[in-house]
C-alpha cells in the first residue's frame, strides 16, 4: 500500500481530536492550529474521516469534530483505508523469456509482505499512537 502525506494529516487530526475526553467537539480551526495543514487538504481529510465513520462532524455554532469510536477501536489500517482506499500491491509482470518463475516468486513475496503489513496496521491502534512518548 502506498502512503501519502494525507495519512500523516489523518493521524495528526485523530491524535489531536482524541485528546478531548469530555465528549465535546473540536473545530477545524483548532485542529489546524499549530499544525502544517494546508486548508484545502485539511477539509478533504476531515471529510474522508467522517465518511469512514472515524470522526463525527457537527455543523453549525458549537460544531466541530469528535471521535466516532474509542481510540482503542481505531486502527492505523482504518485510517489508511479511509484516506487512501483499499489498494492492492503493485505486482511485477514477466517481460522476458525465462523469468516467469522468478517473477511469480517475487510477486508471492510482495503479497505476503503486504498481508503482514496490513495485519500489523490492524493491530496498531490510535490509543497506542497517542501514548508513544
Amino acid at each position: 500500500m502506498k502512503l501519502t502525506r494525507s495519512v500523516s494529516y489523518a493521524v495528526a487530526i485523530l491524535l489531536k481530536v482524541q485528546k478531548i475526553s469530555d465528549g465535546s467537539s473540536m473545530t477545524a480551526a483548532k485542529i489546524a492550529k499549530g499544525a502544517k495543514f494546508p486548508p484545502r487538504f485539511l477539509y478533504r481529510v476531515l471529510r474522508r474521516l467522517v465518511d469512514a465513520g472515524l470522526l463525527n462532524g457537527i455543523s453549525g455554532p458549537g460544531g466541530g469534530y469528535s471521535l466516532a469510536k474509542k481510540p482503542r477501536e481505531i486502527s492505523l489500517f482504518d485510517i489508511v483505508l479511509a484516506v487512501e482506499g483499499d489498494q492492492e500491491p503493485t505486482l511485477l509482470d514477466s517481460v522476458a523469456r525465462g523469468q516467469s518463475k522468478s517473477v511469480k516468486f517475487i510477486n508471492e513475496l510482495i503479497k505476503r509482505n503486504n498481508k503482514r503489513t496490513r495485519d500489523e496496521w490492524k493491530r496498531l491502534k490510535l490509543e497506542k499512537l497517542a501514548n508513544i512518548k
